[in-house]
């Protein structure tokens, strides 16, 4: 290992930067460095021996300022690009920006004011997440929801778990003993310990950190050169979460929220690796993932379900205490063309492989054999999706849902049932009756919960919202999903109810990252939603 050192007296912050063949991006993320409004920091590149010329751009930036060090190291990963950054680091707070990212020119000014006007030992700020294809860039909330800021025990569940958008104080890793693991998801392995040794921690409400996404080659979604398994990804950095947490003795005080915490990161995963990995892989992942939390938390409640339904219906579900598997997701169907299938082949596809997913189960009718498969203890339904119109497709339909818009090389006959029509309502009423029917002949044992989600009808926060201007149109649709709600509730006896829109937030928050629609809620209603839901089973 070679260096190049200058002499400096000790920076407020150091800003670890683990450089591994990001030569297209490297000059962008220091510039938005060394533009910054505050200056009493130094900056480590930790080149991760790159195959490019990133290496030679880290001396070049050391060559221009005597603030930049330039560090130089055979390839191991970014976690011991990290931690030796960490040893070499002469600030009393860190930040670690990665070298494909760059930050807003008041990044640290904003940071370094808040932890030192509070004393903390952690701040983060917002995020805007860059799409590298589109440059389309989205806004994410780190510090809590529609204004509501996070609890500890809430930030260290439900925050977002990167690093790259804090600082630290340096004290925190050194005398907890923190280091990153060599592993996939490496930021899983401090982050929740981090924020429970804080002592205080600061949120600066406004996005400073630019995240580049969909890069290619970047190693987000890759296990590490380590050797670790493919089909066991986040498992090793999740152990060593639970290991810190016991060396620091603060694991008795955070068991339940431990336990939580590792069934929500590792559905977060799922959510990743459910479209990018082939099924046979995909189910020995999932399989892995139960077979940790039963040997991590012995005797924890392990129910498996099927949802049906709205995206927002998946958000509901990943907030329950139980692994959130996509495998069993539904979105993008009517109960219409379940019941209803097409008939025949026809050559069709998408560019969105998630939506390409949900709309091959409905075109090839997969639900019976994923619920055959699965064997399921729930089915959780709400019917969000009947809101769209149905296209005809010989003696079968498929539903014209936001997917289907998307559909390429799809050749159709033309004919559209209107949602709205009696046609509509009584082909309906016929396919839930036969729904219901085949549901309580072939599982009769398996639980039914019927989650009453509506459009809801504003957007904003908890100080103020808005109706949306369609909201005649809205309306309508809702009338005509209380229609079919009270149809299934009528018809089928083993069906359990969650009143959803009862809650006091039902409201779209306006900073939704996908998008502030009729459709999506809020993070804080999804979460009393899900809780309906668990009083539903039982638990």
């Amino acid at each position: 290992m070679e260096q190049k050192q200058t002499e400096r007296k000790h920076p407020s912050v150091s800003i670890i930067v683990p450089v591994y063949n990001v030569s297209l991006w490297l000059d962008q993320c220091m510039e938005s460095v060394m533009g910054q409004t505050f200056s009493d920091f130094e900056v480590i590149l930790v080149d991760d021996g790159s195959t490019d010329d990133s290496g030679d751009k880290c001396e070049k930036w050391a060559e221009k300022d005597r603030r930049v060090k330039a560090i130089h190291k055979r390839n191991e990963g970014p976690s011991k690009a990290r931690n030796l950054g960490i040893q070499e680091a002469k600030g009393e707070y860190l930040v670690f920006l990665d070298g494909d990212d760059w930050l807003d020119g008041r990044f640290l000014e904003l940071l370094y004011g808040r932890v030192a006007e509070a004393d903390a030992d952690m701040a983060e700020c917002d995020v805007y997440r860059v799409n590298s294809e589109t440059g389309i860039k989205t806004y994410r909330v780190c510090s809590g929801d529609m204004g509501f800021q996070y609890t500890k025990k809430e930030r260290m569940k439900y925050g977002y778990t990167s690093i790259w958008k804090c600082m630290f104080k340096k004290e925190l890793f050194v005398k907890n003993g923190i280091v990153f693991p060599d592993c996939h998801s490496e930021a899983r392995a401090v982050y929740a310990l981090l924020v429970a040794v804080s002592n205080r921690v600061e949120s600066v409400p406004h996005a400073l950190y630019y995240y580049r996404v969909l890069r290619k080659g970047s190693l987000t979604a890759k296990p590490r050169s380590s050797g670790e398994d493919g089909n066991a990804i986040g498992i090793q950095a999740l152990a060593v979460l639970l290991q810190n947490f016991k060396n620091t003795g603060l694991y008795e005080t955070y068991e339940k929220t431990l336990q939580e915490i590792v069934k929500l990161k590792l559905s977060d995963l799922l959510s990743m690796f459910f479209y990018r990995k082939e099924k046979a892989d995909y189910l020995q992942l999932a399989g892995n993932y139960r077979s940790f939390i039963r040997r991590m938390f012995p005797g924890a409640l392990d129910y498996r379900y099927i949802t049906w339904g709205g995206y927002n219906l998946n958000r509901i579900a990943s907030y329950m205490n139980f692994l959130h598997d996509p495998y069993g997701r539904f979105n993008f169907s009517s109960l219409i063309s379940l019941m209803n299938p097409v008939e025949g082949e026809f050559s069709w596809k998408h560019k969105n492989r998630y939506r390409e997913i949900m709309l091959r189960r409905e075109i090839q009718n997969e639900f019976w054999d994923i619920l055959e498969e699965t064997a399921p203890h729930y089915l959780i339904l709400d019917f969000i999706e009947e809101r769209f119109d149905m296209a005809v497709f010989g003696n079968g339909f498929l539903t014209k849902s936001d997917a289907f818009d998307g559909l390429e090389a799809l050749s159709a006959n033309g004919e559209t049932i209107g949602r709205e029509t009696e046609r509509c309502r009584e082909l309906w009423e016929q396919s839930c009756r036969q729904f219901i029917g085949k549901l309580e002949k072939q599982y009769p044992s398996m639980g039914i919960i019927l989650v009453k989600n509506y459009l809801s009808e504003k957007t904003g926060d908890i100080y103020s919202q808005k109706e949306y201007p369609n909201l005649e149109e809205i309306r309508r649709i809702n009338q005509v999903l209380t229609g079919y709600y009270d149809y299934f509730e009528r018809n089928c006896k083993a069906v359990k109810i969650v009143e959803a829109s009862k809650g006091r937030w039902y409201f779209t928050d306006r900073q939704y990252e996908y998008g502030a629609i009729p459709s999506h809620l809020n993070e804080i209603v999804n979460r009393e939603i899900a809780g309906m839901i668990e009083r539903c089973m039982e638990v």
